[in-house]
């Protein structure tokens, strides 16, 4: 009897210690039918992501070459007779501008004196359009699906990055750029959250990096454009032309397989995972079978499907903690890594050097952030790249003469910001389930505006005291750092499809 009882206990044990192993292989089962990492993916990456994150760039960065230093003198007055440079009079009738390009906006619309508020005006608004783009975008995507989303903020961006060419009126021109902002967010969040949704656990640190290349690729590019088209106008209609790539995504995007398993949708997932398995070699057999057993593992049959919403992300403590965590960490990186690369743009009299400087120096962090979050954790490699930025813009309150030491602080800085920004993206995407991924990421990435907004205004407190930006660019990303420290780690952990 007692050699009875035994062996049922060990065998009872036995299936205990086997569970996690189980229960490992059933999650993985969407992987094992499409592949961590093949052909689809690779060919998804080239043809979606890429040109995404390289547009990206030329959208949010290229106010740099829009409106660029501009310098005027009054070229006529009626009463004054001594007429200095960059000194605006009440009395003239016209002024003349000199810059190193044939037009921008400034001389264009004649934003200097009384007006010259509205050349930065036209960059904040074009953010703010990012921020409601991210709003907006995320909960289209996580209500309707990933392709609609992406679909629809491509098609706003190929109309609104030409037609931006076209407008002869500063405000009709501004207007445009909010609407550049709210298709650019789209573009970014949508593609990255499908990128991260097709592929495997093991691969996701080299997708990430993959995701995260192009946009500094797009940065270095971008003063070839301007090199070569000096005048605003045709800068706007060089970058805003390739989009019209975007159109053949209507033949070519598929949808997320698990966002249309998380819906119910199986039988158009089980299309997209037989798609995706020709593609990558793998076996096609018995797909719709596969999609459905991976549903009834996920949520009970017997409920019924529910629509997530943006509250659903504080309904549990540990989705609070997630999301309120990521909103900082998010906060902080829009502070740091714009105002990193405005350091960089002021270390050059030449604008095409430092911007492509700026975009050079991005890359090594990017390379280094997956490779630290392959082997030493997401929340590790987070706390490292925030504290070694927090501390090389520390430097940067050394005397001006120290050029080398604010370069080399700066430059290290960049590329740290930049990694921590790669590694967020991934971050963030796996701390939240798939029917509320986008909107997690939307409202982080809204908040990320935030900081990025406010960055030129903390860049500008030299006016108070030379040493209060650097300051400030040190402390904020302690400020991650610590924050960082209550959000769980999620290294090889498989993507959630529902809320807890």
């Amino acid at each position: 009897m007692d050699a009875e009882l035994n062996t049922k206990y060990d065998t009872k044990d036995l299936k205990m210690e086997k569970m996690p192993e189980e229960k490992q292989e059933e999650t993985d089962k969407l992987v094992k039918a499409i592949g961590q990492f093949g052909k689809w993916q690779l060919m998804l990456w080239l043809l979606i992501a890429s040109p995404i994150k390289i547009s990206s760039a030329w959208q949010q960065l290229g106010i740099v070459f829009i409106a660029p230093a501009t310098s005027f003198m009054c070229e006529e007055t009626n009463l004054t007779n001594i007429i200095e440079m960059n000194t605006c009079y009440s009395d003239c009738v016209s002024y003349n501008y000199y810059t190193d390009f044939e037009n921008t906006i400034i001389s264009q619309f004649e934003l200097i004196c009384e007006k010259a508020w509205l050349s930065n005006f036209t960059q904040t608004i074009c953010m703010f359009g990012v921020l409601m783009g991210s709003i907006i975008f995320g909960f289209i995507a996580d209500r309707y699906g990933r392709r609609p989303a992406l679909l629809i903020s491509c098609m706003l961006l190929l109309v609104t990055s030409v037609g931006e060419a076209f407008c002869k009126v500063y405000w009709l021109f501004t207007a445009v750029r909010f609407f550049i902002g709210l298709a650019t967010a789209g573009t970014m969040l949508c593609s990255f959250i499908l990128m991260m949704e097709i592929i495997g656990p093991m691969k996701r640190e080299l997708m990430n990096c993959l995701c995260a290349l192009p946009m500094p690729v797009g940065q270095m590019l971008m003063p070839l454009f301007a090199y070569f088209l000096r005048s605003w106008n045709n800068f706007c209609l060089g970058v805003g032309i390739p989009h019209v790539l975007y159109l053949a995504y209507f033949f070519i995007l598929p949808e997320s397989p698990k966002w249309l398993i998380s819906v119910g949708r199986l039988e158009e997932a089980s299309k997209v995972m037989t798609q995706a398995a020709k593609w990558n070699n793998l076996p096609t057999d018995n797909m719709l079978d596969i999609a459905k057993s991976i549903a009834s593992e996920k949520v009970n049959s017997t409920e019924p499907l529910r629509k997530a919403t943006y509250l659903d992300l504080l309904k549990t403590k540990v989705l609070r903690i997630n999301i309120f965590g990521s909103c900082m960490i998010w906060f902080v990186l829009g502070i740091s890594y714009y105002g990193s690369n405005q350091y960089i743009g002021q270390t050059s009299s030449n604008v095409f050097i430092s911007v492509l400087l700026a975009g050079v120096l991005q890359i090594p962090g990017i390379l280094l952030s997956g490779f630290f979050c392959r082997y030493f954790g997401r929340k590790i490699t987070m706390i490292s790249f925030l504290i070694v930025c927090g501390g090389s813009n520390a430097f940067l309150v050394v005397p001006e003469d120290w050029f080398a030491v604010r370069l080399t602080m700066g430059a290290i800085g960049v590329g740290c910001a930049s990694g921590a920004f790669a590694t967020m993206y991934m971050y963030t995407t796996e701390m939240f389930p798939t029917v509320a991924r986008n909107m997690a990421m939307g409202a982080s990435s809204t908040v990320s505006r935030v900081g990025s907004m406010l960055a030129p205004y903390v860049a500008g407190m030299t006016i108070i005291a030379a040493w209060l930006p650097p300051v400030a660019f040190a402390i904020v990303p302690i400020v991650g750092a610590i924050t960082c420290y209550f959000l769980p780690e999620t290294r090889g952990k498989t993507l959630s499809d529902h809320l807890s």
